[in-house]
């Protein structure tokens, strides 16, 4: 709704719509096919090793034996091996950006984690708002100088390094913490070695150089709302949240 309003082509009336919408609501005693509830006050952060979102494991489980032709295929272009976990892989880019991890809730979040440190040697980090109101509210807040402080670069608006666009590509053989939502081969630059991962995850992941345990971290929020922990430690959230 946020991006609906003030466009060329929303409501004219758009509170007006607002309202009418939040009407659009299930009757108090309707039945559904299937209900589904989820505790998920222990769920554990989340790290891609694969080429694709659904190859992922928490940060303590290991990476999955190979079962097929596509497991085969992914761990030699990531260049791992079964059995491994998160924390073994060694990172030289880290990006915090994309239309889907990028809001402003995600880089006040992802500021927490570098307030006052300074990034990894030889690891470059670039953060890329998720749009142009996202960077003015960020900076505002001065969430540009603590991401700069740190050794961040802190980028104007747009697609950027989640497709590698432009001259923000991965360099080959390379791995790269990712808040974006796909990781295919060659998706941030030939070679490209993606891991998906959470904004908490991957701002973590640029101070220490590897993926680490954000739970374990003083800057890991202590309220454990659900909201709070899927911002936390997932990392394909839909854009349209």
């Amino acid at each position: 709704m946020t991006i609906l309003r003030g466009a060329s082509v929303s409501q004219k009336d758009f509170d007006a719509a607002v309202t009418d919408w939040k009407r659009l609501v299930s009757d108090d005693d309707a039945v559904y096919d299937k209900v589904i509830r989820m505790d998920v006050s222990e769920l554990a952060p989340m790290v891609t090793w694969g080429t694709n979102p659904a190859m992922g494991v928490d940060f303590e489980t290991s990476f999955p034996e190979i079962k097929d032709m596509n497991d085969e295929r992914a761990y030699h272009y990531m260049d791992l091996q079964p059995g491994q976990k998160p924390a073994d892989i060694e990172l030289g880019y880290v990006f915090i950006g994309s239309c889907t991890n990028a809001r402003l809730s995600d880089l006040q979040l992802a500021a927490r984690f570098v307030e006052g440190k300074k990034i990894a040697p030889n690891l470059t980090a670039i953060v890329v708002p998720g749009s142009r109101p996202v960077k003015r509210a960020a900076e505002k807040l001065g969430l540009d100088k603590v991401f700069l402080d740190a050794g961040f670069e802190w980028r104007d608006p747009g697609c950027s390094m989640c497709l590698g666009m432009n001259p923000d590509k991965v360099p080959d053989g390379v791995h790269c913490a990712s808040t974006s939502n796909r990781n295919f081969e060659d998706r941030q630059g030939f070679g490209a070695k993606t891991h998906l991962c959470s904004p908490a995850m991957a701002a973590a992941a640029a101070i220490a150089g590897r993926f680490v345990d954000v739970r374990q971290m003083p800057e890991a929020p202590v309220r454990r709302g659900y909201g709070e922990i899927y911002s936390l430690y997932r990392y394909n959230r839909s854009s349209y949240e």
